[in-house]
């Protein structure tokens, strides 16, 4: 009972004193009400406290003859909202004070109706001031209503029950995860039933976290369907399918037949603009017809099932959403086995924090959050993946007998990847090293072994050839997925190779800093500096992995650690993790571009050796030693800033389906309720 009160005396306290701070501090404040106020010329009244604006320039107002030292403005002003998000009033301060007698402007700032806390407008003024103007940058023909202003206003308690939830979970988690917690010295048994319920706890906690997320997009999806006609790329697939052919059902235009190179993007775009045609941009095109190059696992799966059920297309978002969510429990899953089968002494809290961290460096948030066509490939097969790694890995028992109901299962979930992103599946060469101990006991690629090896690769030549003969109908290749006849922003066709991309992008995908700013929400999207004398597809970056990812730093230290790595029997796991994870940097490089969304391609592959390592040092270090603390403080730190910087760069300005444009109500409550209060 008493740590329970302590920690409601600490949520309280949080609460009541340091988010209502600026209450506490305005209780000094001298009020001032003021009449004297000025309209510039472009706010046209036209009823009470109800202007239009006329001209954007001079669309103020300003207040004069002050002669007070002021320390806050409380402006209540509203508009009329004509669109989604359009209720935040933008809005720059100009100010003379002691030390400026002409007026100098204050950084842009806004009021957003419905947030109290925007209202209320912190000013740093030296001195007494004279006058003060607030000029309004919003739209000619918006109209708006000032219906208060004060000056030295006094804030009003402002209580968010949610804000105290996140408090109390933020609590819960750190007495949890804190460096004295009893659970770095408990080894990981879920078979203990404590342990299981704690578990089970997290793994719900990031299930939420994905389920959030996807929702927190919905208006950004519905809005945006109607806007890129290969968000519902998916749908028309899955149309294709039932209707049962594999080209698309919508005619492309008869100037695309006539091209000599219907794929040079500028002259497709001239050549069509004078005939007064239209063509639907990222599609496959290819002899007349229109294709979906994505993989037709995700319409097989999903969109075919519901539509024949329901009647109704699958709106895309939901099926990503639903995968993301299933890879939290599977990737915790996943590293359970990991640590069962290589590991004896890891701690319950290094399992939770590399479950976690392995989660969070998967990129999949980026994915569930812009949850579309591009996004749902690559998260079925990381789904996959994992699903089939940790397959494969827990079909060794202890015993060393091989359960070949797991092989098979292991097999089949890889394999499907080459119906999803075929890239994807570089991962079944990981099974040499997984097997390795069996392969030597000759229980593969032997007679004796001939029936495990069966369950490895039968799974591969059944899908394999299903997808060739997909391929082949549509193509007339079975090794051609289609991705070159998309009609994009370049001419994959005659992309080739080109060395000179490779620094450029293992850079920008890697290494580039990111780009933090002291405003909220403090990460932007880089800037793309290149003296790369060619073309090469870019969209929004947020920056390097490692940048994002931190722990990553012990990817560096594979060398360092070979004899320790290899005494666990995961040197090649670890080392082909990486590899492959290069591999497939190297193959988007060349093949497409620079994409955010292609780190959720290598991102699992590049973060599971820093795992794979730290798991290795802890089964290893002594834990009472001066490494050993040394390693579980940096471990916890590390990790910590990598799930936070994952789980928030939902935030992110600049990105595809920014929040702000996404759902603006989430995105200004996060800023004032925890930012500006």
């Amino acid at each position: 009972m008493k740590k329970l009160a302590k920690y409601i005396l600490i949520i309280l306290f949080i609460e009541l004193v340091i988010f209502n701070f600026k209450v506490w501090e305005s209780l000094g404040f001298d009020t001032i009400t003021t009449n004297n106020i000025q309209y510039g010329e472009g706010l046209e009244q036209i009823g009470k406290n109800q202007f239009v604006i006329q001209d954007s320039q001079t669309a103020y107002f300003e207040l004069s003859n002050i002669n007070t030292n002021i320390k806050n403005i409380y402006l209540d002003i509203t508009k009329d909202i004509e669109s989604r998000g359009d209720f935040a009033i933008p809005i720059k301060i100009s100010m003379t004070d002691a030390a400026n007698s002409l007026y100098r402007e204050l950084p842009q700032t806004e009021v957003v109706q419905g947030f109290k806390e925007s209202q209320f407008i912190r000013l740093h003024l030296i001195g007494k001031s004279e006058k003060l103007k607030v000029s309004i940058l919003c739209n000619e023909g918006d109209t708006i209503k000032i219906n208060n202003i004060v000056l030295n206003a006094k804030r009003p308690f402002l209580i968010r029950p949610i804000r105290i939830m996140l408090i109390s979970l933020c609590i819960w988690i750190y007495t949890i995860l804190r460096y004295k917690s009893k659970v770095y010295s408990t080894i990981v048994d879920y078979s203990k039933i404590e342990q299981r319920k704690l578990i089970r706890s997290f793994v719900i906690l990031h299930m939420l976290a994905m389920l959030l997320i996807g929702v927190s997009a919905l208006p950004f999806v519905n809005w945006e369907r109607d806007t890129w006609a290969a968000h519902a790329q998916y749908e028309d697939l899955a149309d294709a399918l039932i209707g049962g052919h594999v080209y698309l059902k919508e005619e492309p235009p008869k100037t695309l037949e006539t091209l000599k190179n219907p794929y040079d993007t500028l002259l497709r775009e001239k050549e069509l603009a004078e005939s007064n045609e239209s063509y639907l941009f990222d599609f496959a095109y290819y002899n007349g017809k229109y294709y979906s190059y994505f993989g037709v696992l995700p319409a097989i799966l999903f969109f075919v099932p519901f539509q024949l059920l329901t009647g109704h297309s699958l709106q895309t978002w939901i099926p990503v959403m639903i995968c993301g969510i299933l890879y939290c429990p599977v990737s915790f899953w996943f590293i359970y086995q990991i640590i069962k089968k290589y590991f004896k002494n890891i701690s319950l809290g290094i399992y939770l924090l590399m479950a976690s961290v392995f989660i969070a460096g998967s990129s999949i948030i980026y994915l569930v959050h812009f949850g579309n066509v591009y996004s749902m490939p690559i998260m079925l097969g990381l789904l996959l993946g994992v699903l089939g790694l940790g397959f494969w890995i827990s079909s060794v028992d202890e015993k060393g007998s091989i359960r070949k109901n797991k092989l098979i299962l292991g097999s089949l979930c890889i394999a499907s990847i080459i119906a999803c992103r075929p890239q994807l599946a570089i991962i079944l060469f990981l099974a040499f090293p997984i097997f390795m101990p069996q392969i030597k006991q000759k229980l593969f690629f032997s007679k004796k072994g001939i029936l495990n090896t069966l369950c490895v690769i039968v799974p591969f030549l059944i899908i394999g050839l299903l997808v060739m003969w997909y391929n082949y109908i549509r193509f007339g290749s079975p090794l051609d997925f289609g991705a070159n006849y998309n009609l994009t922003s370049n001419d994959m066709t005659h992309k080739g190779f080109v060395f000179s991309r490779n620094w450029l992008g293992i850079f920008e995908y890697l290494f580039q800093p990111l780009n933090i700013k002291s405003k909220f929400p403090f990460f932007y999207t880089v800037d793309l500096q290149t003296e790369y004398q060619g073309y090469i597809s870019s969209e929004p970056l947020f920056g390097g992995f490692i940048m994002w990812n931190v722990i990553t730093i012990f990817n560096f230290a594979i060398y360092k650690y070979r004899n320790l790595l290899k005494r666990k029997q995961i040197l090649g796991l670890t080392t082909l993790s990486l590899i492959s994870s290069l591999i497939i940097i190297e193959v988007n490089i060349q093949m497409s571009g620079l994409t955010q969304r292609y780190m959720s391609d290598f991102g699992w592959l590049f973060i599971l050796p820093s795992i794979l390592i730290i798991l290795s040092l802890f089964d290893s270090v002594e834990k009472n030693s001066y490494q050993g603390h040394i390693l579980l403080r940096s471990v916890i730190i590390l990790s910590i800033v990598c799930i936070g910087m994952n789980y928030f760069n939902i935030f992110l300005m600049g990105r595809y389906a920014s929040l702000i444009d996404t759902n603006p109500i989430l995105y200004y409550f996060v800023k004032y309720a925890f930012f500006r209060f």
